[in-house]
């Protein structure tokens, strides 16, 4: 089996997909091709919605939010002809992302996502990606992921 997207990538704290956030959703993604990558999550009682046998929305998005942009990341590094996480770091950030959600997402049931690079460019990465659960489609989401500078990651840069 190959090594996640999301273990070559370094100095990750994202809640969804940050190896290095203990706390966080520590979610995997792989890549199938060299432009679709799927990813495997299975929900705790505790990401429940308002009825506790449904996936919660704001989960939804942030698994989908993270796969997305984690391939953006590694194919990032690939369209700087790097391997992921060696040489200079390479960063994108959510620019857009839109989520329609076309069935509940049962709680119950480990949850599969199937995305696909759209586009790809040095500044902007197109995904597109479909949320399983039972072998349903249950949404559907397109993702804008935009390269952001290394200087993104100062502390300098919080606002007060």
């Amino acid at each position: 089996m190959s090594l996640a997207i999301q273990d070559q990538i370094p100095n990750n704290h994202c809640y969804g997909c940050g190896t290095l956030n203990e706390q966080g959703l520590q979610i995997k993604s792989y890549w199938q091709s060299d432009s679709e990558a799927n990813c495997s999550f299975t929900p705790s009682h505790h990401h429940c919605a308002g009825p506790t046998h449904f996936l919660n929305g704001g989960i939804i998005s942030t698994i989908i939010d993270c796969h997305c942009v984690c391939m953006a990341i590694a194919k990032g590094y690939e369209l700087q002809e790097q391997m992921v996480g060696i040489g200079d770091p390479v960063w994108y950030a959510t620019g857009s992302l839109e989520v329609s959600f076309l069935k509940p997402v049962s709680i119950h049931h480990p949850v599969q996502l199937m995305a696909r690079v759209l586009e790809a460019s040095d500044k902007k990465i197109t995904i597109e990606c479909e949320l399983y659960s039972q072998s349903q489609v249950c949404c559907r989401a397109n993702v804008v992921a935009v390269r952001v500078p290394n200087s993104w990651f100062e502390s300098s840069l919080d606002t007060k």
